[in-house]
């Protein structure tokens, strides 16, 4: 295609990132921080740390955020290099600068949509790798909204809406999706993913070993005395 230059090309890596990759991505990575705490038994070892479960789960979705924002600048820097290589016209400062950010700004986007996922998943023992497989089936659903609500207001719709990319364009949408149902559906996410965390609780295993361990100092001060 001799119109195809670099606008194209980062369209298309945000495209494929939010579709495919990253809720593929970002639910195993995430769901496997979680998980292997219960996995490898180390997560007894946590909970003697006077922190709440809450918030050592706010933790490894914080590690998850930070690899999504690295993974985004690594997207832009690989999108140059490709493009550069290939010969493609239109890299100015302003494209670099406003089509770059919009990579960083879905790749931060789809991670808040798929907090949820990552929560729930992790907390299942070896559920991970399926949740990442049905992440992705809803990654790949923004395909059949092309108009109404669920255009603006579906979460991985909407984490496309807010980076500002063109779903008219590049997802044939038939009308312009609204930046406010985009809000809401993303606010949705973010009140579910604290509802999850809020009522969140570690495994029973885990809290029985807590419970020994504690028991036991008791038991040896006693003795101790």
């Amino acid at each position: 295609d001799p119109n195809f230059d670099f606008v194209h090309l980062f369209a298309n890596v945000v495209w494929g990132n939010t579709q495919v990759f990253l809720p593929i991505s970002l639910v195993m990575i995430g769901g496997w921080l979680i998980d292997r705490e219960n996995t490898h038994d180390t997560m007894k070892n946590l909970l003697t740390v006077p922190v709440p479960y809450p918030k050592l789960l706010g933790g490894k979705l914080a590690v998850t955020g930070l690899l999504s924002l690295l993974f985004g600048l690594y997207s832009v820097a690989v999108t140059v290099l490709t493009g550069v290589l290939a010969g493609l016209p239109g890299l100015t400062p302003g494209v670099l600068l406003q089509q770059g950010g919009q990579v960083v700004a879905a790749t931060l986007t789809t991670f808040l949509v798929c907090m949820p996922m990552i929560l729930i998943f992790g907390q299942m023992r070896g559920a991970y790798l399926g949740g990442s497989i049905l992440t992705f089936f809803l990654g790949y659903c923004i395909l059949f909204f092309k108009s109404g609500f669920l255009l603006s207001a579906y979460p991985f719709s909407a984490a496309l809406v807010l980076a500002g990319f063109d779903m008219q364009e590049y997802n044939g949408a038939a009308e312009a999706p609204s930046i406010p149902l985009a809000l809401l559906g993303m606010a949705a996410v973010i009140v579910l993913t604290a509802v999850i965390l809020m009522i969140s609780r570690p495994s029973s295993k885990a809290g029985s070993t807590k419970k020994k361990r504690a028991g036991g100092r008791r038991q040896a001060g006693r003795r101790t005395r």
